[in-house]
């Protein structure tokens, strides 16, 4: 046994002392033997003394190897032979806890430094600091981003961008948004990621900063060309038979200059200007739609019952699931609860999913639509818009949220967008899962 030497050494000394001393009170009792009795007084003494100079030494041992540790000094080596046996078994067992201290201090290293080569090479800004300001870690993306060669401390951000301090200051408010940073002649936009993580006795806040204005720029010119070719599109199929009707009207009337109309013009007339009426009107509903698109109503939060919600809901797709002939289940959860929303922003947001999984249905045998809804943590509520349809093609999954993209011949491709400008107004969001059997539309808010 690792300590079986030691242990001895310490019996031993204890029960000598016990005995040396159990002989002196017995001489002292019966008055006899002085001369021994000072013998064994002496020796009473020295084994005392030998006694906890054998503790001591042991205890400086252990001492001095703890304030090596403390002061990160692995290098220290004890003899484990030449000595006593128990001075030559603590030596070994130092020896190897400090092996084991010296292999774990050498992979935290390695750690350390493959995670700094990570932060170093990664292209987002990352930036460590605490709550008086002190930058404790930074990656070269970071100085790169805010334009600086050292960074210790958040004031420097000043030099780059006055405003930039403060977002650092309000930095768990932005998390998950993005902000606006100045540098120079250019504007940025940055997307904004924070924690807060516990160091020791200190907390640390961790933030992620990535310039998104490149892909912000794609997706609004994607945006912008998608816009055209739509307006493109719907203006010319208005207006081409606009024109056409027009010149042919003209033409009927110059030919009968001077003569009665006949019966046959004025029918084609009144045609030609019923055609030209309803394709006016259908122009007018295309712009509207998207004007609806551009101005987002003032929300009207309260608080509603997710049953009572649900059942409203029902109500209002009866017409669909009659006209469709499709069962459409509204399912209650198990628990009532209350959600803060605009009720008819809400309502709209959930009946243009029931539509579009109803159209998604056609021609499916079984079709079976499906909307269930929970309370999440955080006062968050989740509800689920979930049909048994063919799926969205794996080409388009990436463009159904973006504004004006549609597959429908007679589509304006602002359904989901703008639901999703309603989701994002009421802090919450919407997405899609979808495999061939089984689309899901999680709303989130």
């Amino acid at each position: 046994m690792v300590y079986r030497h030691f242990n001895f050494a310490l019996i031993w000394r204890i029960l000598l002392m016990i005995v040396i001393a159990l002989s002196i009170g017995l001489l002292w009792g019966f008055n006899v033997g002085w001369d021994l009795l000072a013998v064994l007084i002496i020796a009473e003494i020295i084994v005392t003394y030998s006694f906890i100079r054998f503790l001591n030494q042991t205890h400086r041992k252990i001492h001095y190897f703890i304030q090596s540790v403390k002061n990160e000094d692995t290098s220290i080596l004890f003899r484990d032979n030449g000595g006593s046996k128990v001075l030559n078994e603590l030596h070994k067992s130092l020896n190897e806890l400090n092996q084991i201290i010296q292999e774990k201090n050498i992979r935290n290293k390695m750690n350390e430094r493959y995670f700094s080569e990570i932060l170093f090479h990664i292209g987002t800004a990352v930036v460590v600091f605490n709550k008086n300001g002190f930058v404790i870690n930074t990656n070269q993306a970071a100085l790169d981003l805010f334009g600086l060669h050292t960074f210790t401390h958040l004031k420097q951000l000043a030099k780059t961008d006055e405003n930039l301090p403060q977002i650092f200051e309000e930095i768990i408010h932005y998390n998950g948004k993005s902000a606006v940073m100045k540098k120079g002649s250019d504007t940025m936009q940055l997307s904004v990621r924070s924690s807060e993580i516990r160091l020791r006795d200190e907390t640390v806040i961790l933030a992620t900063f990535q310039d998104i204005r490149g892909e912000l720029e794609s997706k609004e010119l994607d945006s912008w060309l998608k816009l055209i070719k739509v307006l493109n599109h719907e203006i010319m199929n208005s207006l081409a038979p606009v024109t056409s009707i027009a010149q042919s009207l003209e033409s009927a009337w110059q030919e009968r200059t001077g003569m009665v109309p006949d019966r046959q013009i004025i029918d084609q007339t009144v045609n030609g200007l019923n055609v030209i009426g309803d394709r006016g009107e259908a122009l007018m509903r295309f712009v509207e739609s998207y004007r609806m698109f551009t101005r987002m109503p003032e929300l009207n939060m309260t608080n509603i019952s997710i049953c009572a919600f649900f059942d409203r809901l029902s109500i209002l797709a009866s017409p669909l699931k009659e006209e469709h002939k499709v069962p459409v289940k509204f399912l209650h959860p198990e628990t009532d609860f209350l959600v803060k929303m605009d009720e008819q922003l809400m309502i709209q947001v959930i009946l243009n999913l029931v539509k579009n999984g109803i159209q998604a249905l056609s021609g499916i045998a079984n079709p079976m639509l499906q909307i269930t809804s929970k309370s999440l943590t955080g006062n968050t509520a989740e509800i689920v818009v979930a049909d048994n349809g063919c799926g969205i093609p794996e080409s388009i999954k990436d463009e159904i949220f973006v504004p004006f993209f549609t597959t429908k011949t007679e589509g304006s491709g602002i359904g989901l967008s703008y639901s999703r400008q309603i989701l994002r107004a009421h802090g919450g969001s919407i997405s899609c899962r979808s495999n061939p059997g089984n689309t899901e539309f999680f709303v989130k808010w």
